[in-house]
């Protein structure tokens, strides 16, 4: 008899290894890669993508499992213990009830260290080495055994499901159930990009846009879009000509229009760089802008930019309004803002701030990017905090207290600072004098 329940012993351990290894490996492959080896055919890959979509169960399954068999087996090895053990104890003159307590304890201190070992830390080690095997291998015979045991596996998930939903009422009301799926999507997105890295597919930058590409399904354009009070507008009965000036200054290739300059609520469409200068040569007595006028479209603040980047591309545009609820203007978005959401600052030509300082009558036409240090060897003017501020747009944006543009003047111990173009908030070139 005594055999016999050594078999049952060991293996309980067995199936108790089986448990474990599965429970580690359906939390280490991720379901995009279950979907891939489904689409290869590849046996049991059903079932296991039937675990992962209710992950709540498949936990329920193993622990259940787990549980049944460490209740079998100590009952076991403590049966073999009173039995074998124990008599011996006695005839030394130990009471019967010593004797059964040093017999349970010698039984159970070894199978213990067997079934953390054997039972836990080895299948947890090989399943993390075969994850795809372990899964895929025993998630037919995981999901027959939930089918078996469905009323306690019910029981289990439902009180563990209904602990969780009210601890996170209870401390986190805010925390909903999709945004959590979406976090644990990205994680799972994340995870495949920096696998990918690792094994040389792609590199840091691939990496970086894949996980760039995923966020801006979960981000609004009000994250991303310039403020309203911010937008630089041409004034609809503006010349050609002093639309060209206007451009000239602030290095941009697409103007909003709007009827009162001061107000970007009377915003009415756009113009380009491209077309003031086609005008300008085909037709230079053209009076005005309002003749090369485009449509701008209007996309709400709460759309996510995911789907504003694809309403974009559709409509051939660049540059789109953001509205709020009520309808009015919050701001506005342009197609390089998505796209270095995805890639990161975006530099052309005119984003390198120039360093030159060239003589232009009784001042110095300088470059955003010269450092003050420099600026004074060159013409001997010098700006007060030349260690504070790396170049001449840093200080000039310390000393006006909010965005540079076109025409900002700051007067200073005598020295005189005027703004002459802009791009992208950035000081491109200034007019220092005394």
């Amino acid at each position: 008899m005594a055999g016999l329940e050594w078999i049952i012993v060991v293996l309980m351990v067995l199936v108790n290894a089986l448990f474990a290894a599965y429970e580690i490996a359906l939390a280490s492959v991720t379901k995009a890669r279950l979907q891939t080896l489904k689409d290869q055919g590849r046996f049991g890959a059903q079932a296991a993508i039937a675990m992962k979509e209710s992950i709540e169960k498949s936990l329920a399954v193993v622990q259940l499992g787990i549980t049944v068999v460490g209740l079998i087996a100590g009952a076991t090895s403590g049966a073999t213990a009173s039995e074998s053990l124990s008599p011996v104890l006695q005839e030394f003159g130990f009471s019967e009830h010593f004797s059964d307590v040093v017999a349970i304890a010698v039984f159970v201190a070894p199978l213990t260290i067997a079934t953390i070992v054997i039972g836990e830390l080895v299948p947890k080690l090989f399943a993390l080495r075969n994850k795809e095997w372990v899964c895929l291998t025993l998630s037919p015979w995981m999901r027959g055994f939930a089918l078996l045991a469905w009323p306690l596996v019910w029981l289990l998930e439902s009180s563990a499901t209904g602990v969780m939903d009210f601890s996170e009422r209870l401390w986190s009301p805010k925390a909903s159930h999709e945004s959590k799926n979406e976090a644990i999507e990205l994680q799972e997105l994340r995870a495949i990009a920096s696998l990918a890295r690792t094994s040389s597919l792609i590199g840091s930058r691939e990496e970086n846009i894949i996980l760039g590409a995923a966020r801006l399904a979960s981000r609004s354009l009000s994250e991303i879009a310039l403020p309203a009070s911010q937008i630089h507008v041409l004034p609809l009965n503006s010349t050609l000509s002093e639309c060209l000036i206007a451009a000239h200054m602030d290095m941009h290739t697409r103007f909003p229009v709007a009827k009162d300059k001061s107000d970007p609520q009377t915003i009415v469409g756009y113009v380009t760089f491209k077309d003031i200068v086609s005008v300008m040569r085909i037709n230079p007595s053209e009076p005005s802008i309002a003749g090369i006028l485009r449509s701008i479209p209007k996309l709400d603040q709460s759309l996510q930019i995911s789907v504003a980047l694809e309403r974009l591309l559709r409509e051939h545009t660049h540059i789109a309004l953001v509205t709020d609820t009520d309808g009015k203007i919050s701001g506005m978005i342009t197609l390089e803002d998505i796209v270095e959401e995805l890639l990161g600052d975006i530099q052309d030509e005119y984003d390198m701030l120039p360093i030159h300082a060239v003589r232009a009558g009784q001042g110095w036409l300088v470059g955003g990017g010269i450092s003050l240090i420099r600026l004074k060897e060159i013409t001997g003017l010098e700006l007060e905090g030349s260690e504070m501020f790396p170049n001449l747009n840093a200080w000039v944006s310390a000393r006006l207290g909010h965005l540079p543009i076109g025409g900002d003047t700051i007067e200073h111990q005598g020295i005189r600072v005027l703004v002459r173009k802009v791009r992208r908030q950035r000081v491109l070139e200034a007019l220092v004098s005394r």
